[in-house]
């Protein structure tokens, strides 16, 4: 036998293995490369999709029965606080009165994204006018004059950015709500010094806030970037320095609260009044502040230790007023807010001039007329 051949006999070729080997890894390609495709599909599909989720409820209006001249855009940060839910319906309401459309910018995203990348989506979206809720931050500054430049005009709401080429500003006037505080203020402070007696130090206290008189609370926001509260507490200060005769000194300090995330402004407050005395007045800025004050007072046993001033007249909040939980609350026109809004963008588009700046009524609710919706203050002009 020749060596070759005894070499196949020992050593067999297995040409069906390598054949079944082929097949498999042709499988294999075949099945990567269709997985491939079809995630590439899905992707495009996704942002398809997205996309016309974005423009969707645009399109409906603009294609509707109704005719629309124009499209605004309202941004904003934190829109699900009831605060923008009322002013969002009157924009809705005045915009189908002056056709025009008006979308919330972001509602229709499965995520929640910055105000500056909500911007980006407006201005790309080449809308008519954009209601924005600004800071004086030099990223807010820059998307204002960005949409300027693409011959988008912006009003700015609730806060502004005076240094940018915004057209009108719409909201409360800062000083004026800080002199409303401050009044408010001298008003408890009668009430305790009536209730207690206080009319000097009270030595015998203790803890973070004795020998200080009567002691105010300011919680701030974290988040916000721009100098209205900075402008408020002023005016709150200059408002207690006239304080009337027979009330104690007044100490005011201020602790900012960390509104970044979901819970944070809740650990922030938290960690604030555990193993503390509370001081006699805290003022909240804001709507969210408001709410974890009173709630983690209740949940303390706290009731009746600390008057709560707060901001907003969400439903929660007016049921702690009757409650008498809060001691009042101050809260914008939301109504007047949303339909200066677009009054001012229609104004501008139509006669290239607007105000600089449309001043809204604010309102206080207290225990006294939370009852009837009266108003016992509204805004004023120094």
């Amino acid at each position: 036998m020749k060596p070759d051949e005894k070499e196949k006999m020992l050593f067999p070729k297995n040409t069906e293995g390598r054949e079944d080997n082929d097949k498999q890894y042709t499988l294999v390609t075949v099945f990567l490369v269709t997985l491939t495709a079809i995630s590439v599909m899905v992707m495009i599909g996704s942002m398809v999709y997205f996309k016309k989720r974005i423009t969707g409820d645009v399109e409906e209006a603009l294609t509707s029965n109704r005719d629309y001249d124009r499209h605004y855009a309202l941004v904003v940060r934190g829109g699900d606080e009831s605060y923008w839910q009322t002013a969002y319906e009157s924009m809705k309401n005045e915009g189908e009165l002056t056709g025009v459309y008006v979308d919330k910018t972001g509602d229709n995203l499965p995520d929640d994204y910055p105000e500056y990348d909500l911007m980006e989506i407006a201005i790309a979206s080449r809308v008519d006018g954009i209601i924005y809720e600004a800071d004086d931050t030099v990223d807010s500054i820059v998307q204002i004059n960005k949409a300027t430049a693409a011959g988008i005009p912006v009003v700015t709401v609730r806060s502004d950015a005076p240094a940018s080429a915004r057209r009108s500003f719409i909201g409360v006037s800062y000083y004026n709500l800080g002199n409303e505080y401050g009044r408010l203020i001298i008003k408890a402070c009668r009430e305790i010094v009536g209730e207690s007696g206080r009319t000097e130090y009270d030595e015998n206290t203790g803890g973070d806030w004795e020998n200080e008189g009567i002691s105010v609370l300011i919680l701030t926001d974290s988040t916000m970037q721009d100098t209205s509260q900075n402008v408020v507490i002023t005016a709150l200060k200059e408002t207690l320095q006239k304080k009337s005769e027979g009330i104690p000194e007044i100490s005011v300090k201020t602790a900012e609260v960390d509104n970044s995330g979901e819970f944070t402004a809740e650990e922030s407050i938290r960690d604030m009044f555990l193993g503390n005395r509370l001081p006699d007045i805290i003022v909240c800025l804001n709507e969210t502040n408001t709410v974890i004050v009173y709630q983690t007072i209740v949940e303390m046993n706290k009731v009746g230790e600390a008057i709560i001033l707060g901001y907003d007249d969400s439903e929660p909040i007016l049921n702690e007023i009757e409650k008498e939980v809060i001691y009042a609350t101050i809260t914008v026109d939301n109504q007047q807010l949303g339909q200066d809004c677009v009054d001012a963008l229609n104004e501008y588009i139509e006669y290239k001039r607007v105000s600089d700046y449309y001043g809204v009524d604010y309102k206080i609710i207290d225990r006294e007329n939370v009852s009837d919706g009266s108003e016992s203050g509204a805004g004023y002009e120094e």
